[in-house]
């Protein structure tokens, strides 16, 4: 048996530079349950040159971010054509929430849950012949004889601990000189939670696996970390600690190893603010850059984002993670409604707190988010590619033009930045 995990990505306005490279995580672990199968397969990814093999698969396993969504129903049916005897899987976590979209019949199986097992399951049945799996999976039904069928829909999966399954790193240390999370280079992505904690509206992360929050568990993300040569380690868990117990416990970890260890993750400003005797420690441990969503600046905006922060902490949660020694990313996010103050502000904000890296987005609503259904028949467009935060869904109060104007030009504060000059220099370095 033969198959292809393949990444499906779309071109966005960074993909000239790529300031981040990092190496398809989730194709990484499939990879992993594929060879403890002893099943032959091979990853696919044109950001890394992976083309096909000249082989034949028995299985094609389709993933992609929401961007690229018609761009995987078009590669199902491009490799329909091409292989036609093999069994295309599309999966991930954009599809978990809106497996309705995959219904396409050049598709053979929508995953719609995060469980190895499930997969694992899955390929072994196939391998099988035995197309009777019920849970986790949706499948088409082809009729005898006939390009026409039906969808059987299987349960919903839902995980209460995560599965003992270590990605492959042969892709991490084939491509590891170009993995970058801006100047730092040589990065791993690191997964120990399922799902969210927090209700942010713009965001289904919380409504993943159920709605049931599955918790990092230290010692084996620790462990992981160990027994691996990179020199940054991205956790891309979308909250890092959301207790001082889970950071102390992370502390204690590292320091009982004795690890030399640099690490980026993401943690919200009120815990920033609440924990703040904890970050020398943490730095200590090896935490060297913390991602923020900031979102918006004032507290009107984070009601409507059901954010349940603060703006008006954010300077000090900023100030502390100078003193603190720790890089700071920032995230922002600008509205359609925003007029030219909205814009001003904002860069106010950004040059007045001294913020070296940031990104702005546009509020974009996600299908399968709560802004999703209370947006859906006010978009301008139902391009995947369009939903990428650059682009405007959504009409705009100021002239379109003049949006994009103040958008880009809120941009400019980066070029000042020393890290952002770093990445450039070491971009062009690698294009010598």
């Amino acid at each position: 048996m033969i198959v292809f995990l393949k990444k499906v990505r779309v071109k966005t306005v960074f993909s000239a530079f790529e300031p981040i490279i990092t190496e398809p995580l989730e194709l990484c672990y499939l990879k992993s349950v594929l060879d403890s199968m002893n099943v032959e397969n091979y990853i696919i990814d044109d950001l890394f040159k992976l083309k096909e093999p000249a082989v034949m698969p028995d299985v094609i396993v389709l993933n992609g971010y929401n961007v690229a969504e018609n761009e995987i129903i078009n590669t199902a049916k491009k490799n329909k054509t091409k292989y036609p005897h093999a069994k295309i899987v599309v999966g991930g976590v954009h599809i978990q929430e809106n497996k309705n979209e995959f219904y396409a019949h050049s598709i053979d199986y929508v995953c719609h849950t995060q469980s190895l097992n499930v997969f694992m399951e899955l390929i072994d049945k196939i391998s099988r012949q035995d197309y009777s799996i019920t849970h986790g999976v949706d499948s088409y039904v082809r009729d005898e004889g006939s390009s026409s069928g039906k969808w059987l829909y299987g349960d919903n999966v839902i995980s209460h601990e995560k599965e003992a399954v270590i990605p492959n790193r042969t892709l991490f240390y084939e491509m590891s000189p170009k993995l970058r999370y801006l100047d730092k280079r040589n990065v791993a992505l690191i997964k120990g939670s399922i799902g969210c904690p927090y209700n942010c509206s713009y965001c289904y992360c919380k409504k993943l696996n159920g709605r049931h929050y599955i918790k990092a568990d230290f010692e084996k993300m620790i462990s992981e970390m160990e027994n691996l040569s990179a020199d940054y380690f991205w956790i891309v868990d979308d909250v890092l600690f959301s207790s001082r117990n889970d950071a102390l416990k992370f502390i204690d970890i590292v320091k009982s190893k004795c690890l030399k260890i640099k690490v980026i993750g993401y943690l919200r400003a009120d815990f920033i603010l609440r924990e703040r005797d904890l970050l020398p420690l943490l730095r200590d441990a090896g935490l060297c850059e913390v991602i923020v969503g900031f979102e918006a600046t004032n507290n009107d905006e984070l009601k409507n984002y059901e954010k349940t922060t603060n703006a008006l902490d954010y300077p000090e949660s900023i100030s502390l993670l100078k003193k603190s020694n720790i890089d700071l990313t920032a995230l922002f996010m600008v509205h359609p409604s925003y007029g030219v103050k909205d814009f001003k502000n904002l860069y106010r904000f950004i040059k007045r707190n001294k913020i070296d890296v940031y990104t702005i987005s546009i509020f974009t609503p996600m299908k399968g988010t709560s802004d999703y259904e209370d947006f859906r028949y006010d978009l301008t467009t139902d391009d995947p590619k369009k939903f990428d935060f650059m682009h405007l869904v959504l009409e705009s109060s100021l002239p379109r033009w003049l949006f994009y104007l103040m958008f880009y030009g809120t941009h400019a504060r980066l070029l000042k930045s020393k890290r952002i000059w770093r990445f450039i220099g070491g971009f062009l370095s690698d294009r010598r």
